[in-house]
């Protein structure tokens, strides 16, 4: 910044003096007229401020000298002398330089050292050295630092009670423009604020120059303010009272509205437009319009009072209906369901709460988070409970499961025991420990009865058809189809689907013709077939929708000769796609709790996957499900077209008998 004395000391200065002095001006426009030379005078200091900064930056960066050449010692020396400097913050990049090169020539020097040491036998771990100079060195820096911080912390905090200090100026400029007393007294008050203004301290960068442009447009606001003659004040009060007229007028209108929230915020709006945007009014009008104005303003306020009084019983209705619901909500957690049927019915109640709750308007800022709080805890343990409930269900229900895995296990090794008649008895006891074994879930009870049912229809079929275990005629055609399903996971197998489907074909007429077998064998034989050729694919180049038809057609083309078969595996997919639908729906059900979450919520994104999955899942099974049913109904026409041909046989020999 440029000196006061320096600026007196212009001659170009001297001359404007001179030729304001001559003018010899009234009291308050000379004044006036100085203040805002020096209003101007104030810009060029922060130019030749700028200048200068920038003058001294030139000049230490002139001052940065190679300091590679300089030793240790001397290093520290220069650090020192830097550092007590009397205005070392000027200095901070030689600083700098200094230690870093410091830091960079002892780091060689240890290196030297301990390379010396070791040479001369010494252990590395027994390696220390740290001179006098380097202890000095370090307590130098840390001054320094504390020097720094300190530096800064304090002129930040000055910076900031200057900008405070500034900005009640420009609060109290504005206020000297609607001061009704006489105008020597008010420009009296207008250099005093001016020249605390220029008695007050730099203020942070980041504000420096909006708060001198804002002092600067309101200076140049009072400075026109001091020029307006009588004449031109008393059409200022005419405009304002105009105005302020227009106001009231607006505000009596208001008052007969039907809308009153609608009105006070209209009212809120004439008043910022009364008190910031117009002027003053002659003195023997203001208490007039004020009264008047303050007459409209107060017949809208008692109706917003009436309103409020109204709204607050609103707000403690919906308090009572939230208080109704946490009550229901209490009620279920101190009788929690003891099955799964009464906990999937105590889940759907609770989510329609839940939601009745969250359409339920506000309640009164006085009880909004108690209630909250309340409701909250509530679901918590009702949640608990659940998870509890479900929690011990789990553990059951793998209790059940490997009970009826054994009991499959049982049935199992009862049909490969070469005694397995004598069973008969356990048989029938096993069905019925079947039967009282507890709940486990529909999907895997559905899987596991199936395994147990085939089993069991296969011991009694065998006790009805007086099966005997494989003979020695079957023993060799037996072999013969191990053998081949040996080999099959050496097969090339084709890429694509139509030469596979001509592959699959030849192998399974050259399985078939191996022999026959009869009864479980025969099954096995069959299954362990199609595990091989599966296995097959899946290991294979094909893309993965061909694998699928693929896996398909294998399917179809084993049991495409058996209706039965056909009808049974046609009402375990319908069972599959409806157990699949039947999750799609519960997933459908727990996207509501999301409805105003997040996109990125991970349980969200989860569920929804997971959904997808299902869909998706569904579409595949439906898909098989209808070339399934294709299927049946060509085997049915096949039949029924067989039966048709011998019962036209069966005619023509009883005519020729005849």
């Amino acid at each position: 910044m440029a000196k006061t004395k320096d600026i007196a000391n212009d001659p170009q200065k001297k001359k404007k003096v001179k030729s304001f002095e001559a003018i010899n001006l009234p009291e308050v426009a000379a004044e006036e007229s100085k203040s805002k030379s020096v209003l101007d005078n104030d810009s060029t200091k922060e130019i030749s401020s700028n200048k200068e900064d920038k003058k001294n930056k030139e000049t230490l960066e002139k001052v940065n000298k190679d300091y590679s050449q300089l030793s240790l010692i001397e290093l520290l020396e220069n650090l020192q002398k830097r550092v007590k400097a009397e205005k070392w913050y000027t200095d901070d990049r030689n600083i700098k330089e200094i230690i870093n090169t410091f830091e960079k020539k002892f780091r060689t020097e240890i290196q030297e050292k301990k390379e010396a040491f070791i040479n001369e036998g010494g252990n590395e771990i027994d390696f220390y050295f740290k001179p006098q100079y380097k202890n000095t060195f370090d307590q130098t820096y840390r001054e320094y630092k504390n020097k720094r911080r300190t530096f800064f912390q304090e002129r930040e905090e000055s910076q900031k009670l200057n900008l405070d200090r500034k900005l009640e100026i420009i609060e109290s400029l504005k206020e000297l423009i609607n001061i009704d007393e006489n105008i020597n007294t008010t420009y009296k008050k207008f250099k005093n604020l001016q020249d605390s203004w220029h008695k007050t301290g730099p203020v942070p960068r980041a504000q420096s120059n909006n708060v001198w442009q804002t002092y600067k447009h309101h200076t140049e606001i009072f400075y026109d303010f001091l020029h307006l003659n009588r004449e031109l004040r008393d059409l200022d009060f005419k405009h304002n009272y105009e105005e302020k007229i227009k106001i009231i007028e607006q505000a009596e209108t208001l008052s007969k509205i039907p809308d009153v929230l609608k009105a006070s915020r209209d009212l809120n709006t004439l008043h910022r437009l009364w008190k910031n945007d117009l002027g003053p009014v002659a003195k023997e009008h203001r208490e007039e319009l004020w009264s008047r104005f303050q007459a409209a303003s107060q017949i809208i306020h008692i109706r917003r009072q009436e309103f409020d009084k109204e709204y607050d019983s609103i707000l403690e209705e919906n308090l009572n209906k939230k208080n109704s619901i946490i009550d229901r909500m209490e009620e279920i957690k101190n009788n929690p369901p003891q099955n799964h049927n009464g906990w999937r019915k105590c889940i759907d109640e609770f989510n329609k709460m839940r939601a009745e709750f969250q359409s339920i308007g506000q309640v009164s800022k006085k009880f909004s988070k108690t209630t909250w709080a309340r409701f909250r805890e509530v679901s918590r343990e009702i949640n608990r409970e659940k998870n509890k409930f479900y929690k011990f269900q789990k553990a059951e229900q793998k209790k059940n499961i490997d009970l009826k895995k054994a009991l499959i296990t049982e049935v199992q090794e009862i049909l490969d025991n070469d005694d397995w008649k004598s069973y008969s008895n356990r048989m029938k006891n096993i069905q019925k420990d079947w039967r009282e074994i507890g709940f486990i879930s529909r999907k895997l009870s559905n899987t596991l009865w199936e395994e147990f049912r085939s089993q069991c229809n296969l011991y009694f079929d065998r006790i009805k058809s007086g099966y005997q275990r494989i003979n020695k005629n079957e023993l060799e055609a037996h072999q013969k189809k191990e053998a081949f399903i040996n080999n099959i996971q050496g097969f090339q197998m084709p890429p694509e689907i139509d030469p596979f489907k001509e592959f699959f074909d030849f192998q399974w007429e050259e399985f078939n013709q191996l022999g026959e077998l009869s009864g479980n064998t025969k099954a096995k034989s069959i299954e362990d077939f199609n595990k091989a050729f599966i296995a097959l694919i899946e290991k294979s180049d094909m893309e993965k929708s061909l694998k699928l038809e693929a896996i398909n057609y294998i399917n179809f083309s084993i049991i495409k000769d058996d209706e039965n078969e056909l009808s049974r595996e046609i009402q375990l997919i319908k069972r599959d796609i409806e157990e699949f639908k039947s999750e799609a729906r519960q997933l459908e059900n727990n996207l509501d709790y999301f409805s105003n979450s997040s996109s990125d919520n991970p349980l969200l994104t989860e569920v929804t996957s997971k959904l997808d999955r299902l869909k998706s899942e569904i579409e595949k099974y439906k898909e098989k499900l209808n070339e399934l049913r294709k299927l049946k109904r060509e085997i049915s026409a096949k039949n029924a077209q067989v039966e048709r041909e011998n019962l036209e046989i069966e005619e023509d020999n009883s005519e020729t008998e005849v």
